[in-house]
């Protein structure tokens, strides 16, 4: 049994302690005298002077079936090795008093057994540990928990019931063996202390992580997928599929326990100031430690190390240089942090700050500060807007958050260099900064669609490219541990199919979207993934492929389990979402940014990048860079957000160096294949117009749905056009036909 809440903390801790000393030492000893593979080996005498066997095997009366099922598969061998039956029987103990398996001088003792030679070595193991020893005449076999204890079976099994010494067990075995192990923690459900404990568990897990050999994972019940991930990474063929797991359920002392080599300093946020949940979380990157509330100290001080700097940030921030306690805040943190190049530049956090999250006991952002932390990077939550203040901040001067914008943009700009680029992880809190999700107590004349392209309008010139969601992006920390096996490898069917260029046909490109940042593709593609009907159409998964910095083992899941109708592009922008219109338009820029996709394409086999997002269409020298990385195809979805672009559409046409650019149609009901169809419907018979006598082509971007969902679209769609084929095809036939098509026309 793993480590549960129910554990003593005195226990907890000698069990960390002994395990620190077993690692450094009875791990490197101890496994050595595990296996002599000598050929005079002084074994224990297993049978009598007739050559019959005379030891018995015994394992606990209630077991796991995976222990039984070993325990009979030893005594199996043991048959096959000397020719006769070998007893195996468990320790139960009648009313009586007496044994259905009397104890015997020669025995081989597996798991938990009511002998007192289980119980002594059962008090030597410590966390993912399983030990086999010979006690006297008696083989006793033990782990500190029945994975452990499996892994130790069949290392007995593979060890000393095989090869030219098979079932000769030396007298003076005694093998210390270790599992890999990974700690889990529970994020509660409810209670007034949820958000808190979030914040700190995350922070500390950034910390530990950064190095630590058995890490540490988040999961909740309320955050489904954090328990599927677990579980699907630790099934079978999946790279965790070997780590035991220790739970410590929610218990904070556990937590500050086992991280207590790790914590150098605690930040102690001001309730009073939201803001300063971030500075803290920036803090904590950079000074080693973690974040807690005054009274969340308070109660757990002495669980932390006692030379731990207390760093409090209570009543700090007044708001007398700006007017706003918030501003003040970042512009701080800004000028120590940022400015002084203490941060990371490799990436800038957007998380939603404590205003409104706290009390409504929302941790969606909690969790990616594992994130944050482990890099040490600096952490904002501010609006892009210079005409409308801010809900959460309602008393500053107009711009003052935009100001503060810049001011960090300007800083990061300075310390990085115009030749290296910065990934913005996470997005802004639509109901602070957009009418969107908000009610009725503060107007907003924006909404969020709004607020997502004025924020990218922003960035880019200062080579920031965004990973926006991270709403519930949990455990980025462990997860970024594993090695992908790069680069990936797609399926990549021939561009052969023969186009039909009439009036009568539709080629159709079905975008799976928008899984573009960690938290879409952690809480929603793990989702619509598992959907049975997944691999009857050709279907276009959109991801942002950089995204394989975060999660390489998730994007490895879906490559591994795609089906031959399954296809891999990138989202919005390509390697991250950017606006290739505010890009400085020099080949030295393009070149930086060129670099940038070459890398995470090629890492991810893509070469389509359908569905790009910006205030107008490319420029010659946008166009030239970009069918590099998209040499494939292209697809713009333009749109003229807040007067700051042309209102120009993208024309379909081939690019100078083969690559097809599109526009994608953005009309897409989410709930109603009837109204779905209607939408796709409206585009179809626009681009019919300039089509007469061809075929139309149609790429659509769909939102976070099931391939069944699709499925339903595509059917109410035939029924609007009964005298055509809707015919949906894979990204490299569909832009292959429609170049094709382009010629012709």
């Amino acid at each position: 049994m793993s480590l549960s809440h129910s554990t003593k903390t005195g226990v907890r801790r000698a069990f960390v302690l002994l395990l620190g000393l077993l690692l450094l030492v009875g791990s490197t000893l101890l496994f050595l005298s595990c296996k002599d593979t000598g050929d005079q080996i002084d074994a224990l005498p297993l049978t009598d002077e007739n050559g019959n066997p005379n030891f018995q095997i015994i394992y606990p009366d209630v077991c796991n079936q995976d222990i039984k099922t070993l325990a009979v598969s030893i005594s199996s061998t043991f048959k096959d090795i000397l020719g006769a039956e070998v007893i195996i029987g468990t320790d139960w103990v009648n009313r009586d008093g007496t044994a259905d398996y009397p104890e015997k001088p020669v025995e081989i003792l597996i798991g938990k057994t009511n002998r007192p030679e289980t119980e002594a070595l059962m008090k030597e193991l410590g966390n993912g540990q399983y030990l086999i020893r010979v006690v006297g005449q008696k083989v006793v076999i033990v782990g500190i928990n029945d994975f452990c204890l499996k892994r130790g079976l069949n290392y007995f099994i593979e060890t000393y019931l095989g090869g030219k010494n098979a079932g000769k067990i030396p007298k003076t075995l005694n093998c210390l063996g270790e599992c890999d192990y990974m700690y889990t923690f529970k994020i509660p459900k409810t209670g007034n202390e949820k958000y808190d404990i979030a914040i700190t568990a995350a922070t500390l897990q950034g910390l530990y992580n950064r190095d630590a050999k058995h890490p540490l994972y988040l999961y909740s019940d309320e955050t489904n997928a954090t328990k599927e991930m677990l579980n699907l990474m630790r099934s079978e063929g999946y790279w965790l599929e070997d780590t035991d797991r220790v739970d410590l359920s929610s218990d904070l002392k556990a937590l500050f326990e086992l991280a207590r080599d790790d914590i150098k300093s605690v930040i102690l946020w001001d309730e009073a100031v939201p803001a300063t949940v971030n500075v803290a979380t920036t803090m904590a990157g950079v000074e080693n430690g973690i974040v807690m509330t005054p009274a969340q100290y308070d109660k757990f001080a002495d669980a932390l190390p006692a030379d731990v700097n207390v760093i409090s940030l209570v009543g700090k921030f007044t708001g007398e240089e700006t007017g706003s306690k918030k501003n003040d805040a970042y512009r701080w943190a800004i000028r120590e942090y940022l400015e002084k190049g203490r941060c990371t530049t490799a990436y800038i956090c957007s998380f939603e700050d404590a205003a409104y999250a706290r009390e409504k006991g929302n941790v969606r952002y909690a969790y990616p500060r594992d994130l944050a932390v482990q890099h040490g990077a600096f952490v904002f939550d501010l609006s892009p807007w210079d005409d409308q203040i801010p809900k959460d901040d309602q008393g500053q001067k107009m711009g003052t958050d935009v100001d503060t914008y810049y001011m960090m943009l300007e800083a990061l700009q300075t310390v990085r260099g115009t030749t290296t680029l910065t990934e913005i992880v996470g997005f802004f809190p639509a109901e602070k900064y957009s009418k969107s999700g908000n009610d009725e107590t503060w107007e907003c004349k924006y909404d969020g669609t709004q607020c997502e392209w004025k924020y990218a309008w922003r960035f880019t010139p200062y080579q920031c490219y965004w990973n926006p969601s991270a709403e519930y992006a949990a455990n980025m920390s462990l997860h970024s541990r594993y090695e992908a096996k790069t680069p990936l490898e797609q399926n990549r069917p021939e561009a052969d199919l023969i186009l039909r260029d009439n009036e009568d046909v539709v080629y159709m490109m079905i975008v799976m979207g928008d899984y573009d940042s960690v938290g879409s593709l952690y809480t929603k593609m793990t989702v619509n993934w598992k959907n049975e009907k997944r691999g009857q159409i050709p279907l276009a998964w959109s991801l942002n492929p950089n995204l394989i910095e975060h999660y390489p083992d998730i994007i490895e899941y879906f490559y591994n389990t795609a089906t031959p109708n399954d296809y891999f592009v990138s989202n919005v922008g390509g390697a991250g979402w950017y606006n290739p219109s505010r890009v400085e338009d020099t080949e030295e820029q393009w070149e930086m940014w060129l670099a940038h996709h070459k890398k995470y394409f090629n890492l991810t086999d893509m070469s389509v990048s359908p569905d790009m997002w910006d205030f107008q269409t490319f420029s010659p020298m946008a166009e030239k860079y970009i069918t590099q990385y998209a040499t494939t195809g292209a697809g713009t979805l333009v749109a003229n957000q807040l007067n700051l672009g042309t209102g120009k559409k993208t024309v379909p046409h081939v690019a100078e160096n083969g690559s097809v650019i599109d526009a994608i149609s953005n009309r897409f009901d989410r709930n109603d294949p009837v109204k779905c169809a209607a939408q796709w419907k409206i585009d179809i018979d626009q681009r019919n117009e300039s089509r007469e006598g061809h075929a139309t082509f149609m790429s659509c971007r769909c939102v976070w749905s099931t391939p069944e969902y699709l499925m339903k679209c595509i059917a109410e769609l035939e029924k609007l056009y009964p005298d055509k084929d809707i015919i949906v095809v894979d990204p490299y036939n569909y832009y292959s036909l429609l170049a094709e098509s382009l010629q012709n026309n």
